[in-house]
């Protein structure tokens, strides 16, 4: 089948970060400051641009810095990740939380999301609700959350439109709380059908969809059908129980083939972005071991007569799905 030869990796700066868990709080390596972590990162190749949290790696006081240590190193930034999830004030949800003034400050982090990203020459921004859900029953209002989420979404995509950015939905089905409202891709393609704007898509996690019980290969396949709105994907492993940031295709390598290559049929046109949290390796290591495994499979891929699967699917044979897949992935 054809493969697009200009596919564009990238990374998030977390993953090159010292990973702490909640018994190790000052994590597993030593921290190195934001130009320590870029000068790593520029020395895969394969990495063309990276992916800034709010008030993590970039705010409106260092916006202009951040932006010249990037090009200082030929990085792009491909999105911005608005930082309505890691403030105290977001205990209890940010645009949906009971307290007025912790919703104003959620909507406030969204334009500001924006107004970096238009700083910073990107064109994305990523909108993941993370404190926006619910631990208990009767907790909350479902329809009054799920209302409060919409027409942030509605009024985010106005406010970018104008600065000619796009938004991306992040989805996921718990932690930090133990329900998301924005938990699934459909979920999400509901959440944007409701938006009703055509700069509001999705972004596939697939360690995310995994503990959702999805095939990441099916999500992207319903996100084309629902109008070309896969806009973003980041690319890790887990075992389905806990979003646990692994190598890509280190549990789950049959998955991610299929993967990539519904990424290909579909025509995707994003970065492939590693988002990985390396608690005990060497961050540079697994970022190349990652990207190596990606390139080889869609090296195998290429080789393959698209008859072949287009047989396969016809067919809908097990065994011979199974058998495509020991003489063609394992090698």
């Amino acid at each position: 089948m054809e493969i697009k030869k200009d596919v564009d990796y990238g990374t998030t700066i977390a993953l090159w970060g010292p990973c702490p868990d909640r018994f190790l709080s000052q994590g597993y390596c030593k921290d190195t400051n934001f130009e320590q972590k870029i000068e790593q990162i520029a020395k895969i190749e394969d990495i063309k641009g990276v992916d800034l949290y709010g008030d993590w790696d970039v705010s409106m006081e260092n916006v202009h810095e951040v932006k010249k240590v990037l090009h200082d190193y030929h990085l792009k930034t491909f999105i911005v990740t608005a930082n309505v999830n890691s403030l105290p004030e977001f205990g209890r949800g940010s645009v949906t939380s009971p307290v007025p003034q912790s919703r104003a400050l959620g909507w406030e982090k969204v334009k500001e999301a924006i107004d970096m990203a238009k700083i910073l020459d990107s064109d994305m921004i990523d909108l993941w609700f993370g404190q926006d859900g619910y631990d208990y029953s009767f907790q909350t209002d479902y329809q009054w959350g799920w209302k409060r989420i919409i027409q942030t979404i509605k009024d985010a995509a106005q406010y970018a439109k104008q600065k000619g950015i796009k938004i991306a939905l992040e989805y996921k089905p718990r932690e930090p709380r133990t329900h998301i409202y924005t938990a699934t891709a459909a979920k999400m393609l509901f959440a944007a059908e409701q938006a009703g704007a055509d700069n509001v898509g999705i972004l596939i996690d697939t360690g995310h969809a995994y503990t959702a019980g999805e095939n990441i290969s099916e999500s992207a396949a319903i996100c084309k059908l629902a109008g070309d709105k896969l806009f973003y994907v980041h690319v890790n492993d887990n075992y389905k129980v806990w979003d646990d940031d692994m190598m890509v295709g280190s549990v789950h390598p049959f998955e991610m083939v299929e993967f990539l290559y519904w990424l290909e049929k579909t025509d995707y046109q994003g970065p492939i972005v590693l988002d990985m949290f390396p608690f005990r390796e060497q961050p540079l290591k697994a970022a190349q071991e990652s990207i190596a495994f990606i390139k080889q499979i869609k090296g195998l891929l290429e080789k393959i007569d698209e008859e072949e699967i287009k047989q396969l699917f016809e067919s809908q044979d097990a065994t011979e799905a199974m058998k495509f897949l020991r003489k063609r992935i394992i090698r």
